[in-house]
């Protein structure tokens, strides 16, 4: 899953995704600016716009869906 974040994060045209996990939790990444992965690639930070973060293992992401731009 990790890779697959790594080559959306990647994608120009951008392309709005989000990042399910094991609890059910969903994150939303509408921008590349909202995601980043650590440099051992075990683990993805969401940042959302009021300046809070969620980092996640990459054990407990469960799915990547794609997403319509709002």
């Amino acid at each position: 899953m990790i890779e697959e974040i790594r080559r959306l994060l990647s994608l120009r045209p951008f392309e709005h995704f989000r990042i399910v996990t094991s609890s059910g939790e969903h994150y939303d990444v509408p921008t590349p600016d909202h995601a980043g992965l650590n440099p051992r690639h075990s683990r993805v930070v969401v940042w959302f716009d009021d300046d809070s973060s969620v980092t996640l293992s990459s054990l407990h992401i469960t799915a990547i869906e794609k997403t319509v731009q709002p």
